[in-house]
């Protein structure tokens, strides 16, 4: 959810400072300049969800460890986990971007992905199981091995049953997600006059 925050602020933050006609001056055309927003955002969102992994994991590790527990996943699994929260991340920051993007006010656009991740997919996910892992901000949770409902809040987070996208279903769904809002965006509220 904070790689969305952040690819919002990406695209939305030169509305936010009054600089995006200087941009738009600078690269007429809009759409590459969404585009390169969204490449950005994606490698930084990359980069966020590594960091995250890593940081997760090397606590549960510590946390294991100091208990003297035994730890039932294997390396690959855990490499698989970090790597899952990597792509989501670049992902769910690539619909922040495209979020951004058509709202154009950054508080607007931040308040909407809370909303939407902890509010509607927790409700919607909460109340029609079968439809809660096409839920994109449920599907890029589990990319990093997050069970089913596991990131949720409210009616969802409880709620047992269905079984998660697999892993290139999931990437497929969230990238779309992404790519759409990009893409109207780019269509709508980018062409319009920002003076």
């Amino acid at each position: 959810m904070f790689a969305a925050v952040l690819g919002a602020m990406v695209s939305s933050g030169e509305f936010r400072h009054s600089t995006a006609a200087l941009t738009y001056l600078a690269t007429p055309e809009r759409g590459c300049v969404l585009t390169a927003k969204a490449v950005a955002a994606a490698v930084y969102g990359a980069a966020f969800g590594l960091l995250a992994g890593a940081i997760s994991t090397g606590t549960g590790l510590a946390f294991v460890a100091a208990r003297g527990y035994h730890v039932d996943l294997s390396v690959g699994a855990l490499t698989g986990h970090i790597a899952g929260a990597t792509v989501g991340a670049a992902l769910c920051a690539v619909i922040g971007v495209g979020a951004g993007a058509l709202v154009r006010s950054q508080l607007a656009a931040v308040i909407a992905i809370f909303v939407w991740g902890l509010v509607i997919e927790s409700l919607v996910g909460g109340l029609f199981t079968s439809v809660r892992p096409y839920l994109p901000y449920t599907a890029a949770t589990t990319l990093a091995g997050i069970k089913l409902g596991g990131a949720a809040f409210g009616p969802a987070h409880g709620v047992s049953g269905g079984s998660p996208l697999p892993f290139i279903a999931a990437v497929v769904l969230v990238g779309a997600v992404g790519t759409l809002l990009c893409v109207i965006a780019a269509r709508t509220t980018v062409r319009h006059d920002i003076s």
